[in-house]
């Protein structure tokens, strides 16, 4: 699994790729729950692959532990459909499930008013 991490604007994205498997969710939860409490977060998981149940219960621990305290909510894109019945089975609360991050970013941002 790796985590490629950027920012845009206040709002950092995540972009997940390869197998979500023990070995690497296990501190790439640490590494969240470490840099980015309290962030607006959107990861993307467009590259990420779900191969069995060992990789993404501490992956989807992490969502839970991050939803309630990330400022509105946490925002996921890009989900394959073995992903998306997951995250809708947990009901994770303040989790957002968009089709690409531009979208998602706008959740954040809201409507531009015009000047």
């Amino acid at each position: 699994m790796t985590a490629k991490v950027k920012p845009h604007q206040d709002i950092t994205i995540i972009s997940l790729g390869g197998t979500l498997d023990i070995e690497y969710t296990q501190a790439f939860n640490k590494a969240c729950l470490e840099q980015f409490q309290s962030k607006k977060l959107i990861f993307n998981m467009e590259k990420a692959n779900f191969v069995g149940s060992t990789g993404i219960q501490t992956f989807t621990d992490t969502l839970r532990a991050l939803a309630p305290i990330a400022p509105q909510g946490l925002k996921m894109v890009c989900v394959g459909v073995e992903f998306k019945r997951i995250f809708q089975n947990l009901e994770i609360q303040n989790l957002e499930i968009f089709d690409s991050e531009a979208s998602a970013i706008g959740s954040f941002t809201g409507p531009q008013l015009p000047a």
